[in-house]
C-alpha cells in the first residue's frame, strides 16, 4: 500500500524579508566564502548550507512541520525556486514547488533563507532540498535525520503518541510537567523552548503537531518585536480558534501587553483594568494540587499581577474577586489565562509547581502506565485512534480479501502441479517427458491467468473509495471548519489528480479571495502512527515502490499524479475552513448547571439524532426540523455524557451496586463507531477507557470545550436516510464517490451559554 504527502509553502512575504535577519554565525559562514573564493580565484557556486527543522528541533512526523533552508549566493545573482522532496508515509517521494509568481532570490556571496513547511512521512527522513533556476537544478543536497545531528543532519521526529508542547519565553519548568505523561522513556521530555516569538511559524497549520503553546510573558523583550509579527501572531490566533491551546502566563509585564491595543490583548478573557499586588496564594495551592505549600511572599517580593474586567468564560481560579485562572472558548480552541509569572518567586519556588502545569496543560497528574507499543499493536498494527478509523475506511464494500489459508494452500497445489503433477502427466500419460518444455510454460501461464481472473472476481475492477466526515459550527462566529478521511482502492495502476471541494448542506459566505474570506483547503496523506507494518516508525524500511515524486498544488489543496498500485489502497486526510450564514440561533444561560433557553434551526434542512452535550452531561433531543424552534427548560432530562459514550451502566451484584462500562471495541470497522468516540476522547475516559490514544489528530475531540461556556450539539443531516456529502473528492475535477461507497458525517454545533452565576469552574 502506497500511502502519500509532503508540502512545502514559501512564505508569502516581501523577498526582502526572505533573506534576513540571519545570525552572527550565518554572517561568519558567508564570510568564510568570500575568504576562500578570494584564496583560490573559483567562483562560487550556489548551494544550500544549512537546515532548521521544527520548532527549536522538536516536530513529528505525518503533520505539517516548519522547515527553513539557507543558501548561500555564488558571484550571480539568481532567480529560482526552492524544491523539497521526502518520502511520504508510504516511502513515496513528494515534492512541492514554490508558486511562479513568488520566486526566491539569491544574492551574491550571500545567505538567503527560504521557509516552508514539509509533511515528514518516517520518523527516521531524508529531505532532498533542490534550488530551481529556468527550469534546471542549480544547487541540490541532501539532509538526514539523527538522533545526534552533525553537519547536513536534522533531528529524528518525536513520537506521534507523545505530547510535543511548545514553550516561548521562560522555561517555568514544563520539561518536569511534560515528564508526567512520557510514553516512551527512552526519549527525552519533548518540550521546545522557543526564545523570540518572530521564530514561530506565520501559518497556522505549522502548529499541527503542537499539544499546546504557552507563552510567558516575564521576559518582556521576548515579545518586544510582536508589533511587527503580525504573521506570528495571526497564524497562532487562528490555530487556536481551529482547535489549540493556548497557555497565556501573564504576569508583572500585564500591563505592557495587555492593555487595549497591545499585542497579546486578543488572548485576554477581559478587558485590562490595572496592576495589583498577590500576597496570598492559597488559591493556587488548591487549583494545582499538591502537598508543599508555595513559600509566603516577602513584602517586596509579592507578585503583580493584572485585573481584569468584563471577564469571559470560566474562572477555575480567584483570590477574592481576583481572577487568576480563566478557561475561555475561542472558536475550537481555548485560552488559559494564567495572572502570574509562574517562572519567577514565590511560584518558581514552589515544589509542586508542575502539577499546575500539568493540569494547566491537560495532562494527568500521575504518570501513566508504560506502554507505548501495547498489545493492540500486535493485534490490530495500530494504536491511535486515527490508526482504527484509516482501517475502518479500508474495508470497501465488493472487494473482498482472500483468506491466507487459501493462499498457502494454493501455492502448496501450485507446487505440486509443476513438480510431481507435471513429472507424473508425462511419464504415465503421455510418456513424453520431453515435453515438459510446453508442458511447464503452459502449465505456469493457465495458474497464472486462473489466478488473475480469481483475483478480478473477487476484487472487481471498479474504483472505489470510502470517506468519513465531521463538520464543527461555530455559532457565535459563523467559522466552519471540516475534516475529511477518505480511502481510495485502485484495481489498476495509476495516477490520480485529487483536489477536496467542500459542499455542506449549508450556504458558506465570504469574500471570492480565499485569502480575503479565511477559506482554506488542506489536502494529505493520512500516516499511520507506530512501528507496525505501514507505520511511521518501522522496524525496516523496504526499498521504495516509486522512485518519482508527486507534487503539491503551491496553496496545498490538491495533488498531482499520486501513483496506487494494483488492488492497493491509499489513505487521505483533508482540513478545510469557511464562513457560514446563519445555522442555528440559540440563546441559553445556565441555571443550576443545566443550559436553559431556546434553539432554533435556521437551515433548510432537518436535523436528526440530536444530542446536546454540556459539561458532563447529556441531553437527547431527538430530530430538529428545519425552521423549528426547541425549548429547554431546567427539567429536561439528562445523562451522564460518559454514560451516553461508554454504555456505562449500574449492576446490583450480591447486595452490592457495581459499574459496568461496555468496553471498547478495537476491533470495529465502522466508522461511525469509532468517530462517536473521537470526538469525545477525552470525556469517554481517554486511553484509559479505549486502549488507544487519539494523540495524533487531537483536534478532533472538542471534550476541553465542555469545560468552558459552550455547549456541543451533535446532530446528522440527511435525506431518505442517506448522509448528504459535506466535502466531494474530485479526480480531474469529477466527483469520485460511487452508490456502493461508504460515507458518514457528523455535525457539531458549538452554542454559546451565558453564565449569570459567575462560577468558578465546573
Amino acid at each position: 500500500m502506497t500511502r502519500a504527502l509532503v508540502c512545502l509553502i514559501p512564505l508569502i512575504l516581501p523577498v526582502g524579508e526572505w533573506t534576513g535577519p540571519v545570525s552572527a554565525a550565518e554572517n561568519d559562514l558567508a564570510q568564510g566564502s568570500q575568504r576562500i573564493t578570494a584564496k583560490t580565484g573559483t567562483a562560487p557556486r550556489t548551494e544550500f548550507v544549512d537546515i532548521r527543522v521544527g520548532f527549536a528541533g522538536h516536530y513529528k512526523a505525518g503533520v505539517w512541520t516548519p522547515v527553513e533552508v539557507m543558501l548561500r549566493g555564488g558571484t550571480q545573482r539568481q532567480e529560482g525556486h526552492v524544491r523539497l522532496t521526502v518520502s511520504d508515509g508510504d516511502g513515496v517521494p513528494s515534492s512541492v514547488v514554490s508558486p511562479p509568481d513568488q520566486p526566491c532570490i539569491v544574492l551574491p556571496e550571500q545567505l538567503t533563507v527560504q521557509h516552508l513547511f514539509v509533511r515528514f512521512g518516517r520518523v527516521s527522513s531524508t529531505l532532498t532540498a533542490e534550488f530551481v533556476v529556468d527550469g534546471k537544478v542549480a544547487a541540490r543536497r541532501e539532509f538526514q535525520s539523527a538522533d545526534d545531528p552533525g553537519p547536513a543532519q536534522f533531528p529524528l521526529a518525536v513520537p506521534a503518541l507523545q505530547p510535543m508542547v511548545v514553550s516561548v519565553g521562560a522555561a517555568a519548568e514544563v520539561d518536569s510537567a511534560i515528564g508526567l505523561h512520557r510514553t516512551d522513556p527512552t526519549r527525552a521530555d519533548v518540550v521546545a523552548h522557543v526564545a523570540d516569538f518572530s521564530r514561530l511559524p506565520v501559518r497556522w497549520y505549522g502548529y499541527e503537531g503542537v499539544q499546546a503553546v504557552i507563552l510567558s510573558t516575564s521576559r518582556p523583550e521576548v515579545f518586544e518585536k510582536l508589533s511587527a509579527a503580525g504573521d506570528q501572531l495571526e497564524a497562532l490566533d487562528r490555530w487556536v480558534r481551529l482547535g489549540g491551546r493556548l497557555v497565556l502566563c501573564a504576569g508583572s509585564a500585564g500591563d505592557r501587553l495587555l492593555a487595549p491595543g497591545a499585542p497579546l490583548a486578543r488572548f485576554a478573557p477581559g478587558t485590562f483594568a490595572e496592576m495589583v499586588a498577590l500576597r496570598r496564594l492559597a488559591a493556587f495551592e488548591a487549583y494545582g494540587g499538591g502537598s508543599a505549600p508555595i513559600p509566603a511572599p516577602k513584602q517586596e517580593r509579592a507578585l503583580r499581577v493584572p485585573r481584569l474586567q468584563d471577564v469571559q468564560g470560566v474562572i477555575e481560579a480567584r483570590e477574592a474577586d481576583l481572577p487568576l485562572v480563566v478557561r475561555t472558548a475561542s472558536g475550537f480552541g481555548q485560552v488559559l489565562f494564567v495572572a502570574a509569572d509562574l517562572d519567577q518567586p514565590p511560584l518558581s519556588e514552589w515544589k509542586d509547581r508542575h502539577l499546575l502545569l500539568a493540569k494547566l496543560l491537560g495532562l494527568p497528574a500521575t504518570p501513566p502506565d508504560d506502554r507505548e507499543q501495547d498489545f493492540s499493536v500486535m493485534h490490530f498494527a495500530y494504536n491511535d485512534l486515527s490508526g482504527q478509523l484509516r482501517g475502518a475506511l479500508d474495508q470497501f464494500r465488493g472487494v473482498r480479501l482472500v483468506p491466507f489459508g487459501l493462499v498457502a494452500t494454493a501455492i502448496v497445489l501450485y507446487i505440486a502441479l509443476i513438480g510431481p503433477g507435471d513429472f507424473f502427466f508425462l511419464k504415465h500419460v503421455l510418456r513424453r517427458m520431453r515435453l515438459t518444455w510446453i508442458t511447464f510454460p503452459a502449465t505456469v501461464l493457465i495458474v497464472s491467468l486462473a489466478a488473475y481472473a480469481i483475483a478480478h472476481w473477487l476484487k472487481g475492477s471498479d474504483l472505489r473509495m470510502n470517506q468519513a466526515d465531521v463538520i464543527d459550527v461555530d455559532v457565535a462566529s459563523g467559522q466552519v471548519r471540516g475534516t475529511a478521511w477518505f480511502s481510495l482502492f485502485s484495481p489498476r495502476i495509476d495516477s490520480f489528480d485529487l483536489a477536496l471541494a467542500p459542499q455542506p448542506p449549508f450556504g458558506i459566505g465570504g469574500p471570492a479571495d480565499p485569502a480575503e474570506s479565511g477559506s482554506e483547503t488542506l489536502l494529505g496523506w493520512l500516516g499511520l502512527p507506530g512501528r507496525a507494518l505501514g507505520g511511521m516508525n518501522p522496524r525496516a524500511q523496504g526499498p521504495p515502490l516509486w522512485t518519482d515524486a508527486y507534487t503539491f498544488t503551491p496553496d496545498l489543496s490538491a495533488m498531482l499524479e499520486v501513483p496506487i498500485q494494483a488492488w492497493s489502497t491509499k489513505s487521505f486526510t483533508a482540513r478545510w475552513q469557511a464562513t457560514a450564514p446563519k445555522t442555528l440561533a440559540a440563546e441559553l444561560v445556565e441555571v443550576d448547571g443545566a443550559p436553559v433557553g431556546a434553539i432554533r434551526n435556521m437551515l433548510d434542512v432537518p436535523l436528526t439524532d440530536c444530542l446536546l452535550a454540556y459539561g458532563a452531561w447529556a441531553y437527547r433531543l431527538g430530530d430538529l426540523a428545519a425552521g423549528q424552534t426547541l425549548h429547554l427548560t431546567g427539567e429536561a432530562p439528562r445523562s451522564e455524557l460518559r454514560t451516553v459514550l461508554t454504555g456505562r451502566r449500574y449492576v446490583q451484584e450480591e447486595k452490592t451496586l457495581r459499574q459496568r462500562i461496555t468496553p471498547y471495541d478495537r476491533a470495529s470497522v465502522d466508522p461511525e463507531y469509532i468517530l462517536g468516540v473521537m470526538l469525545f476522547h477525552e470525556a469517554a475516559g481517554g486511553t484509559r477507557y479505549t486502549d488507544l490514544s487519539n494523540a495524533f489528530q487531537p483536534f478532533v475531540d472538542l471534550s476541553n470545550l465542555l469545560k468552558t461556556d459552550r455547549a456541543i450539539l451533535v446532530a446528522r443531516i440527511g435525506r431518505d436516510g442517506r448522509p448528504r456529502r459535506a466535502a466531494e473528492v474530485r479526480r480531474g475535477g469529477e466527483s469520485i464517490a460511487g452508490p456502493d461507497d461508504q460515507y458518514v458525517s457528523i455535525y457539531r454545533f458549538v452554542l454559546p451559554v451565558e453564565n449569570k452565576g459567575g462560577r468558578a469552574g465546573r
